[in-house]
């Protein structure tokens, strides 16, 4: 079995509230999503239609997803009314779909991460909904994660039980990239590997991990150069003083607590994954929302990894399944 940790879910509607995208369906099962009264993008129905998608899995090459929103339509720009009314427009949508095929799915909702006492009380509107967790952008409007500010969100996850998906969004240094071609799509092309490796090194150096180890939280994009910051940060730790103080253990102990998806977008980089973290903290992520971003297929990548019988169940299902909190 082989479970997909990373894949996302476009509701076919949106509520009528200004502000929020609208989905202009096309016909023939196609719809553009418009926010701001722009295209934002085009997508077929397998990124709304549960039953369609599951005819999909098999190209896919997967048994089983857990569907969490769009990335974009995390929207903390957005007042908190009506950001609270997106998240539980989202929730609704997934929580559907996760008691409808649940032979099939595994849901992860949003919550209005702008406004935090209304992100903890949405919170157990997704577990009442049957959801394994949240899904959270790699920064809130600029600031980090590890912020005073967001830790009763944590706490609060930790305590319901629920996971936390870490996906990356627009960087916060967009403006450092302006050089790139506009055809790059420097944002997601470079921006995106940087902002998971801050959201993580954020996690670890804020204090959030040390306080809740139990907590699942999962890194998007193989936690992008997250783990390529961490012999340099264990040095650190090891040989100033000051900055030693400020955990109670090395960095590496902290990102080993994390899970991670396997889109680290070349072997080479994968296997550096697994060894650095262990094959029971990555899974299997395809980033679908109607189409897969994947370059080689699972069982492709398992051979290429040369990975053990028992490597291969814990990156195929068994680091999913202690992720969703099933194990």
């Amino acid at each position: 079995m082989i479970i997909d940790m990373h894949c996302h879910i476009v509701p076919e509607d949106f509520p009528g509230i200004p502000n929020l995208p609208v989905m202009q369906h096309l016909g023939d099962g196609n719809a553009d999503m418009m926010i701001g009264g722009k295209k934002f993008r085009s997508f077929r129905d397998t990124a709304w239609d549960a039953a369609k998608r599951i005819e999909d899995l098999p190209n896919i090459g997967v048994d089983k997803q857990v569907v969490s929103p769009l990335p974009e339509l995390l929207m903390y720009h957005l007042d908190s009314a009506d950001g609270s009314k997106l998240a539980s427009h989202l929730n609704e949508t997934i929580g559907t779909v996760v008691r409808e095929h649940p032979e099939h799915y595994y849901g992860l909702g949003s919550v209005p991460m702008q406004d935090v006492e209304l992100a903890v009380s949405e919170l157990t509107h997704v577990k009442e909904l049957g959801l394994s967790g949240v899904e959270i952008r790699t920064n809130i409007e600029g600031q980090n994660l590890g912020d005073m500010k967001f830790r009763p969100f944590f706490r609060e996850a930790a305590r319901l039980d629920l996971a936390v998906l870490v996906h990356a969004n627009k960087p916060t240094f967009a403006e450092r990239l302006s050089d790139a071609p506009d055809a790059l799509g420097a944002d997601a092309a470079i921006g995106f590997g940087i902002e998971c490796g801050l959201a993580g090194a954020s996690l670890i150096w804020g204090g959030v991990l040390a306080e809740l180890p139990k907590l699942r939280i999962c890194m998007s994009h193989g936690g992008g150069v997250l783990t390529q910051l961490l012999a340099r940060s264990d040095n650190h730790y090891r040989n100033r003083k000051a900055i030693g103080d400020l955990l109670p253990q090395a960095p590496m102990d902290y990102a080993r607590l994390l899970y991670y998806d396997d889109l680290a977008w070349n072997i080479p980089n994968l296997r550096f994954l697994i060894d650095a973290m262990g094959a029971g903290q990555v899974g299997v992520g395809t980033d679908y929302s109607g189409t897969s971003v994947r370059t080689i297929g699972v069982d492709d990548e398992f051979e290429s990894l040369g990975l053990s019988a028992q490597e291969r169940e814990q990156v195929a299902h068994g680091s999913a399944e202690r992720f969703l909190g099933l194990r």
